[in-house]
Formats: structure tokens, sequence, C-alpha cells
């Protein structure tokens, strides 16, 4: 696997962390202890940083960037960003879902509990309130998420990551 230092820095990653083998880790990166990172994703932070908290996942193909150190990518714990999406200096709460081929722009701010619906756009700089689902292009507000979805999502992640524990584990034996 790639895990690239930029400059000065070099990606830190905690041993409880997954990286597959075909991702791209550049820079200034952070992962955090049972943070899962798929195939085909790239990681770069080499404009600025990107950090990624406790159990989150980045799917396949996902392409994280921070453009600007006013803007560094900051993804939340136990936060899914979904298959071929991108995000570009963003600031992602706790328990977020990210869906599929979601495209997210500089300086946005995504609450705590937000649901992003796949193919959504978020543009620059927008807030988006914790506990809601967004969707469209440009996405808006469709719905308020309950407590209960957000411990939902939350367990999917934690479920997300005793997966590729579990893989991580087989994969030292083989």
């Amino acid at each position: 696997m790639p895990i690239l230092p930029y400059g000065d820095k070099t990606p830190s990653i905690d041993s409880e962390a997954y990286v597959s083998p075909q991702a791209t880790i550049v820079g200034d990166v952070e992962l955090s202890k049972g943070v899962s990172i798929w195939p085909g994703a790239v990681i770069r932070g080499d404009m600025a940083s990107v950090r990624i908290g406790e159990y989150s996942c980045v799917q396949d193909s996902v392409v994280i960037h921070a453009h600007s150190e006013d803007n560094p990518a900051i993804i939340g714990n136990y936060s899914i960003v979904s298959t071929a999406s991108v995000l570009h200096g963003v600031y992602i709460g706790d328990s977020s879902v990210i869906g599929e081929g979601c495209v997210i722009f500089d300086g946005a701010t995504l609450g705590e509990g937000v649901m992003i619906a796949p193919g959504s756009i978020i543009p620059a700089n927008i807030v988006i309130p914790p506990r809601s689902l967004n969707s469209g292009v440009p996405a808006s507000q469709i719905r308020e998420i309950s407590k209960d979805e957000v411990e939902k999502q939350r367990m999917k992640a934690e479920t997300i990551s005793d997966v590729f524990k579990k893989l991580k584990q087989w994969q030292r034996t083989i």
C-alpha cells in the first residue's frame, strides 16, 4: 500500500486501523483507532491535514483532500464515507453517513448524525444541521433524523470496523 510522506509530514496510522493494500495515503493524514480504508481510496494530506476519527470507514474509491490550511478535512468518529465519494476540505461530525457518489466541497460543515443521500452535492461553505437527512444537487434537507437512527449509524460503523479488524488478522496468517 502506498503510504507516502509529503514534505516533512508522514501519515500517522493507529495500530488498530486497517488500510487496504490498494489504498493511497499521503502526507499529513491521521487515521484513528478502528478506522478502515478500503481499496482504491486516496487520502491526500499534501496541502492541508486530513483527520479521520475512531471507527470511521472510508469505502472503495473515495477521495479525501484538503486544498488549504483554512479548510482541513476532518471526519468524526463512527462515520461512514461510502463508495466513490469525493470530499474536499470538509468537517463531518460523529456518526454521519455520506452516501455513494457524493461530492462535498471546501468549507462545508456537516453536524453530528447527518445523512447525505447517494449522488448528492454539497456546495462550498454550506452548514448542514445535526441529525438531518439531505439529498439532491445541490443537497437540501429532507427531514430530521432521530437519535435512534444516529445510534444505528454508529453501530453500523462499529460492525464495519470489526469486519476489517478480522480481515487484518487473517492477512497476517496468509
